[in-house]
């Protein structure tokens, strides 16, 4: 679902920053100007790039309603009635994408003149939705709990085991160690956890990661040629539950840091809009 998210936020994007150059420099090959032309805009719609014109205004109003809207995610978490509405992770995935495609509407409401007020809102939001990120990829990290984790590790030693049994393999204990251990290394998980920090555990994991899409987890010569995405799944699984803890304080302390750009951006954002509905600018 996040690839969909992210899709529509690109093409989203792609389409307003079209219609901006368009608008800006050759009115005549914008959409929204054509679509006007033809009777489906009405005449009272200005299509402009000025901020506060029909179109800023209704990029700002549909910006600042997603940013709201985003909040259902909390909601979901905290309140016990909205538990049957969807997992967890697909509302996070929902949270992000408002919090992508928000901010960027609004950096369209406001023609890329961030200043004032809509400055501290809207660097807030920047602030807010990266962290956001970060935080999807903690909370990733953290769905599934340790004993589990220790679990499904030991179901893939053993379908590894009966995969050599099925095709009458004799791999010695110490080859099947050996490969487990670079797959393991791949995907970052320390030989001794006692000289790692956060910093070192979250750039491990992210690298790990990043080595597992562009590599191939090799395999002995013997070996089902199947059995290297099996070793990806185990190093990945294990690498969950040997950073579990770690993750867990980074979570907390990116919760910590996350709120209250949250608040000022909401704050701000309130402000300018009072101000913009009160003194008319």
């Amino acid at each position: 679902m996040m690839i969909l998210y992210i899709s529509v936020w690109i093409i989203g994007t792609v389409y307003f920053g079209y219609e901006f150059w368009a608008l800006s420099h050759q009115p005549g090959r914008s959409i929204l100007m054509l679509l006007q032309h033809s009777g489906i805009l009405p005449k009272a719609f200005v299509v402009s790039t000025v901020p506060g014109r029909s179109l800023s205004l209704w990029l700002g109003w549909v910006g600042l309603g997603l940013m709201i809207i985003m909040n259902l995610y909390s909601m979901r978490k905290k309140f016990a009635f909205m538990r049957p509405l969807g997992s967890l992770r697909a509302w996070l995935d929902f949270h992000i994408f408002c919090g992508l495609l928000g901010p960027t509407l609004i950096l369209y409401h406001c023609n890329f003149k961030v200043r004032g007020v809509v400055a501290i809102s809207f660097w807030s939001m920047v602030v807010s939705f990266s962290s956001g990120i970060i935080g999807r990829y903690f909370y990733v990290q953290l769905l599934t709990r340790k004993s589990d984790l220790e679990n499904l590790c030991e179901r893939i030693s053993q379908r590894i085991d009966a995969s050599f049994k099925k095709r009458n393999l004799v791999i010695p204990p110490e080859e099947k160690a050996q490969y487990m251990g670079r797959a393991m290394q791949m995907a970052g998980v320390p030989a001794d956890m006692e000289d790692y920090n956060l910093i070192v555990v979250f750039f491990s994991a992210i690298i790990g990661d990043i080595r597992l899409a562009f590599n191939e987890v090799p395999v002995g010569p013997t070996w089902p040629k199947k059995l290297s995405i099996v070793l990806q799944v185990y190093a990945e699984t294990k690498r969950k539950q040997v950073f579990i803890e770690p993750f867990q304080q980074m979570m907390g302390y990116w919760h910590a840091f996350h709120f209250p750009f949250a608040i000022f951006m909401y704050v701000a954002a309130v402000i300018h809009v009072a101000s913009s509905l009160l003194l008319g600018v």
